[in-house]
C-alpha cells in the first residue's frame, strides 16, 4: 500500500512538474506574444486618444485677409528676404544666458524696416522669438526686473500694431504687465485682441475646429474676462 502511495505522488509530482516546463520553458514565447499584443493595443488606444486633443501650434503669425505676404512670401526685389532675418540675428546670438544684445539686434531690425508695409511681419517675428524663449523664462525666474518687464512691454506693444491674434501670447504679455502698464491700457489690449479673434472665428466658421482655432478661442474668452474685470476697477 505504501508503495503504491509513492507511486502516486511520484506521478503527480512528474505532472506538475511537466507543467512547469511546459509553462516557462516551452511555451513562453506564444504567451509573450500575448503580452505584446496586448501592451501594443493598449499604447495604441492611447495614443489614438492623445492625438484626438487638439495641440496648440509652437506659434504662428497673424496676416490681414488677402496679404500678399501670406506663407512668408517676400516682397518683390526684396534682397535679403526680410522674413528670414529674425532667423539670422537668432543664428548668429546662438545660445546666450544674457539676451540683451539678441534684443537689441531685433530693436534694430524692426527700426531699419519702420514704415515698410510687411513690419507687421517682423514684429510678430521679433516678438515671438523673443518673448517665448528669451524674456518669459527670465520673468517667472525673477519678475521684479524692471529692465526684462520693459522689453516684454515693448515687444508686446509690436504684437499690438501687428494687430496679431495669437490670443495666449498676448494673454501671458498683459498678465506679466499688470502692475507695469496702466489697467486702462492692459483693458483695451484684451477687449480688441478678443474681438479680433472672435470676429475672424465668426466670419470663417472651421477655423474654430482647427488646432490653432480652438486654442486662439480659449485665450480670446480669457482676454475678454480680463477685459470686463479691468473695466469694473476703472
Amino acid at each position: 500500500m505504501k508503495q503504491l502511495q509513492k507511486i502516486d505522488i511520484f506521478l503527480i509530482a512528474l505532472g506538475l512538474a511537466t507543467l512547469v516546463v511546459q509553462r516557462f520553458f516551452l511555451f513562453p514565447a506564444a504567451e509573450n506574444e500575448e503580452t505584446t499584443q496586448a501592451l501594443r493595443a493598449r499604447h495604441l488606444a492611447a495614443a489614438e486618444a492623445y492625438a484626438a486633443v487638439p495641440r496648440e501650434p509652437r506659434w504662428e503669425l497673424t496676416f490681414p485677409p488677402e496679404s500678399n505676404y501670406q506663407n512668408l512670401t517676400p516682397p518683390p526685389g526684396a534682397d535679403p528676404n526680410p522674413f528670414e532675418e529674425v532667423q539670422r540675428i537668432i543664428e548668429a546670438n546662438g545660445n546666450v544666458r544674457n539676451y540683451a544684445g539678441k534684443d537689441t539686434d531685433m530693436r534694430q531690425l524692426l527700426l531699419a524696416h519702420a514704415g515698410k508695409d510687411y513690419l507687421f511681419v517682423l514684429q510678430q517675428q521679433a516678438a515671438n522669438e523673443m518673448l517665448r524663449y528669451e524674456l518669459f523664462p527670465h520673468y517667472y525666474a525673477d519678475p521684479t526686473q524692471p529692465q526684462m518687464l520693459e522689453s516684454i512691454a515693448f515687444y508686446t506693444q509690436q504684437l499690438v500694431e501687428a494687430k496679431s491674434e495669437d490670443a495666449k501670447l498676448l494673454y501671458m504679455c498683459l498678465q506679466a504687465l499688470k502692475d507695469y502698464w496702466p489697467k486702462k491700457q492692459i483693458e483695451q489690449v484684451a477687449r480688441l485682441t478678443a474681438a479680433r479673434v472672435q470676429d475672424r472665428a465668426q466670419k470663417v466658421v472651421p477655423d474654430t475646429a482647427t488646432t490653432s482655432g480652438y486654442h486662439r478661442q480659449v485665450y480670446a474668452r480669457e482676454l475678454k474676462k480680463l477685459a470686463h474685470r479691468l473695466q469694473g476697477r476703472t
